[in-house]
């Protein structure tokens, strides 16, 4: 005689038959950091305006002091010097844009999930984060000054004061503006793992309300060798950009001007039983005073 004895497991089941217990909501997840929009001028003179270009003039060629005797003066007089105006050119990119469709069907079967909500919030993180990366690219490639590190793989204070003096050096000076110094957290971790770094003011949190932010979610981190410091994992590794804000007597360093800000739009497909919905912009960059954008590479 034999006795058999079969145990059913809960892995058994059938996929159907397996209860399930849905949260309350969708979770969305971690997103990068956005930061860059700190380091530019924001503008709007293109919107409803006719065309995609916006040219912003600066004086090129500037006068230089001179002395003549008064011999010279008689018989030759002054010289003249005339000044230079070139113009820097902001044009407007191609249209950045998400769009998603959401059936009927869907929300009658979850009504307990706000699924336009989730994926319109989800579609602004996506163009903002686009946005932040092409700024980010805007300032790598218009920088006017660049070293590289002294020590390859390894972002230093000795690296952000060289960054400074090449600024100084064209005079921009830290002590009329305060400059921001854009680092990726692996860059982040080697300040703060700096064998000098002795005094608590080279990176403290100071007085973070002095300098306003595009996203009030991401402060800056604190202050390192005179900069604000503003870390993002959307920061290419291995480089750090230090860039001076708009200075109240020379201007714009960098412009970013919106043709269309971020817009939604939606649309009924009643032939599919489903909404369509786009969310898009147009804007355009550029480094309008390089020499005010110092890259440090191979950090």
């Amino acid at each position: 005689m034999i006795d058999l004895e079969e145990t059913l497991k809960a892995g058994d089941l059938p996929s159907d038959v397996i209860p399930h217990l849905l949260w309350g909501e969708i979770l969305e997840g971690a997103s990068k950091r956005r930061v860059f929009l700190n380091a530019v001028t924001v503008t709007d003179k293109l919107r409803n305006a006719t065309g995609t270009k916006l040219s912003v003039p600066i004086l090129s060629t500037r006068f230089s002091g001179a002395t003549i005797s008064e011999s010279s003066l008689d018989t030759s007089g002054y010289s003249v010097s005339d000044p230079a105006i070139t113009d820097t050119d902001i044009n407007i990119g191609d249209q950045v844009y998400v769009a998603f469709r959401i059936s009927d069907i869907l929300k009658e079967d979850q009504p307990m999930y706000d699924f336009v909500r989730l994926l319109l919030r989800d579609a602004g993180r996506a163009i903002a984060e686009y946005e932040d990366g092409a700024i980010r690219d805007v300032l790598l490639a218009g920088a006017g000054n660049s070293l590289s590190a002294g020590s390859a793989g390894t972002l230093t204070y000795d690296d952000v004061i060289d960054a400074l003096k090449l600024a100084k050096e064209d005079s921009w000076f830290p002590d009329d503006v305060t400059p921001m110094l854009f680092v990726h957290p692996d860059q982040e971790a080697d300040l703060l793992k700096d064998t000098r770094y002795v005094q608590s003011h080279r990176y403290a949190v100071g007085s973070l309300p002095e300098l306003p932010v595009a996203d009030d979610t991401v402060p800056a981190s604190g202050t390192y060798a005179g900069c604000k410091v503003f870390v993002t994992n959307n920061m290419t590794k291995a480089l750090a950009l230090v860039v001076f804000p708009s200075h109240p007597r020379f201007g714009p360093v960098a412009i970013h001007a919106y043709k269309r800000p971020l817009t939604i739009r939606t649309d009924r497909e009643e032939l599919y039983g489903r909404q369509l919905y786009i969310a898009s912009m147009r804007y355009g960059t550029s480094v309008i005073q390089a020499n005010a954008v110092v890259l440090i590479s191979n950090c």
